[in-house]
């Protein structure tokens, strides 16, 4: 079942949290770095201001369960929907339906989330709301396609952006204010039809197997991670 229409919107929450289990993928590249990240955010967010802007589902939101207080910020009612589900027994959790641009935070965050909204959203206004919601020593974890990494090796010609051909266009948005403390990349993969992925994934094991320990010097996952911390 699809969870996006034509314009990449999101009609589909529930789809949206079980696109795993259509795809091999999916479900092979989401076993890679879900599990890696929840731990970065379960490690980072203890005691503390948590942001998720662009939470979606709140997947990632639920794993800061010892956070002091969690903005979940979404523009997606839909989304919001299956949030809701997700973090009903949070009671530090408040869920908001906004555009980034338009949130206006109450507080500083001590960890801002922002995780599948890079390829969505205007990178400048996304990063001068991070800018505006952090402080000194805030964490800002950073998820995006590797289209944006200035050493992608699949880059889309089908949608070519502009920024794509723009080397590390993402780290060079943070350099003057954020310090990159920790990076990482997954799923060395490369497309191939549905119904075919499970003779490709041997393959792709093999490819990630073999890139691991090269992955944050030379990054060639399909999607890239960046820790930085407010200078």
């Amino acid at each position: 079942m699809n969870y996006q229409n034509k314009n990449l919107e999101y009609t589909n929450a529930e789809a949206y949290d079980k696109r795993g289990e259509s795809s091999v993928l999916e479900k092979y590249v989401l076993e890679l770095w879900q599990p890696f990240l929840k731990n970065i955010v379960a490690g980072l967010s203890s005691d503390k201001i948590v942001i998720d802007l662009g939470c979606g589902t709140c997947e990632y939101a639920q794993a800061a369960r010892e956070a002091k207080k969690i903005y979940a910020v979404d523009v997606s009612e839909e989304m919001l929907g299956v949030c809701r589900k997700k973090m009903e027994n949070f009671k530090q959790a408040e869920i908001i339906n906004s555009s980034i641009e338009n949130f206006v935070s109450p507080i500083l965050a001590d960890l801002v989330i922002t995780i599948g909204i890079w390829e969505y959203a205007d990178l400048g206004k996304l990063y001068e709301k991070i800018k505006n919601i952090t402080q000194s020593g805030s964490k800002v974890i950073v998820v995006f396609p590797n289209i944006y990494n200035g050493l992608n090796w699949m880059r889309s010609l089908v949608k070519w952006r502009r920024v794509a051909i723009r080397p590390s266009f993402i780290k060079k948005l943070f350099r003057n204010n954020f310090t990159l403390v920790d990076s990482d990349s997954f799923g060395t993969v490369f497309w191939f039809p549905k119904k075919l992925q499970f003779l490709t994934k041997p393959i792709w094991k093999l490819e990630d197997w073999f890139w691991k320990p090269f992955q944050k010097f030379l990054p060639v996952g399909v999607n890239v991670y960046y820790l930085f911390e407010r200078k």
